[in-house]
C-alpha cells in the first residue's frame, strides 16, 4: 500500500542569523571554525551585538533537507518545537509555502523559537552559535503517529540527542517507523555531538537506522578512527548505508562490500558552505526513492549540494529538479 509520506523529517526547529565575519573575530571569541556549540539567548544576543547580520533565514539541518525534498517535489512532512512568536511563524510559513506538511503543536510563552547565529568566514566556513530556545523542548508528545506509520523515511539529526526531550521523541519516532516497514535515517550532524553520544550512535546504526549521513570528521569520530579508510572498512562491516562527505573532495558511498566515490559538484562561485551536507542528504533520499543506483543517489547529492553553497543560507535559490533532469535525473 502506498504511503502518503516518502519523507517525514523530525529535528530542531532553528532560524539563522547569518553575518560575515573575519577569522580574527573567531579569535578573538574563542570560537573552533566549522564547530557548533549551544549557548543560551544572552551569549547570542552579545555576539549579534558585535556583528553586521546578512540575512535572517529558516534554518535546522533537518528542516533544510525536508525543504530540498519539497522543492524535488517529494512528499514530506516536518516535525519540530516552535513558539507562537515571529521567528516562530517565519519559520513554519517557510515550510508550508513550499508545500511541507507542519502540525506540531505550538509552545504558548516559555522559551521563544530556536535560533542559530551563523559566521561566515572568507572562506565560506560556517561557525554556528546555536540557542535552542523551545526547539529541545520537543518530545514524545510530539510524534505524531499517524504520520509516522505512513512514512517510507523518517529522517533525524543527531542534535536531537542533545535534549533529553528530543531524544525520548527520536526514539519513539523509530520504534513507530520500524513497526510499520518504513526505513529510518541519521545525520550526525557534528563531530562533537557524535563523540557525546557515541555509544547510542553506535547502538542505532547497529539496531535500527539504514541510512547515516556524516561528513568525513563525524564518521571517524563515530568509529574512534584517525583513519578515513579504517572506518570506511567499518562502515561496510555494518551493512547499512553510509552516505560519507568529503568538502571538496566528493563523497563516499559504503554498503556492504559496495563502494562509490563521488566526485564533487563546484558552482562557480562559493558563497556560504550553510546546509551543504543537508542538501546532499535530500538528493541523495530523493534518488534513492526514485529507484537509482546508490552511486548515482550520491551524484544526485553532490548536485543539490553544490546549489545550497552558491548563495546565502541553506533553502535552495534555484529550481533543483531542473539541475537533475539537466544531469539525466
Amino acid at each position: 500500500m502506498e504511503k502518503r509520506f516518502e519523507v517525514v523529517g523530525i529535528g530542531n526547529a532553528i532560524v539563522d542569523i547569518m553575518a560575515n565575519v573575519e577569522d580574527d573575530f573567531l579569535n578573538q571569541h574563542l570560537l573552533k571554525k566549522g564547530s557548533m556549540r549551544l549557548v543560551d539567548n544572552n551569549l547570542s544576543s552579545r555576539i549579534c551585538g558585535c556583528i553586521e547580520i546578512v540575512e535572517n533565514n529558516s534554518g535546522g539541518s533537518v528542516a533544510n533537507t525536508i525543504a530540498g525534498l519539497a522543492c524535488l517535489e517529494n512528499r514530506v512532512a516536518f516535525m519540530g518545537k516552535i513558539s507562537e512568536d515571529e521567528r516562530g511563524r517565519a519559520f513554519e510559513d517557510s515550510l508550508k509555502q513550499l508545500g511541507v506538511h507542519f502540525s506540531t503543536k505550538k509552545s504558548k510563552g516559555g522559551h521563544p523559537t530556536g535560533h542559530c547565529v551563523v559566521l561566515i568566514t572568507p572562506d565560506a566556513q560556517r561557525t554556528m552559535n546555536t540557542c535552542l530556545g523551545v526547539a529541545g523542548n520537543i518530545g514524545p508528545e510530539d510524534m505524531d503517529e499517524q504520520i509516522l506509520k505512513d512514512t517510507k523515511i523518517t529522517f533525524m539529526e543527531g542534535y536531537l540527542w542533545e535534549s533529553t526531550p528530543a531524544e525520548r521523541a527520536a526514539y519513539r519516532a523509530i520504534g513507530i517507523t520500524k513497526k510499520y516497514g518504513g526505513k529510518c535515517a541519521l545525520s550526525l550532524s557534528d563531530s562533537f555531538c557524535v563523540q557525546r553520544h557515541r555509544e547510542k550512535f553506535m547502538a542505532l546504526a547497529k539496531e535500527k537506522i539504514d541510512f547515516i549521513f556524516a561528513n568525513q570528521d563525524e564518521i571517524k569520530a563515530l568509529f574512534e578512527s584517525d583513519s578515513l579508510k579504517d572506518a570506511i572498512k567499518k562502515c561496510g562491516q555494518m551493512g547499512k548505508i553510509f552516505a560519507i562527505t568529503r568538502s571538496d573532495k566528493g563523497s563516499i558511498i559504503v554498503q556492504g562490500k559496495k563502494q562509490a566515490n563521488i566526485d564533487t559538484h563546484i558552482p562557480q562561485k562559493i558563497m556560504d558552505t550553510t546546509g551543504a551536507g543537508d542538501l546532499y542528504a535530500a538528493g541523495f533520499m530523493h534518488a534513492y526513492l526514485k529507484g537509482h543506483s546508490l552511486e548515482a543517489c550520491g551524484k544526485a547529492g553532490s548536485i543539490v549540494a553544490a546549489e545550497a553553497i552558491s548563495h546565502f543560507g541553506a533553502r535552495p535559490q534555484a529550481p533543483l529538479l531542473d539541475l537533475l533532469r539537466q544531469k539525466g535525473y
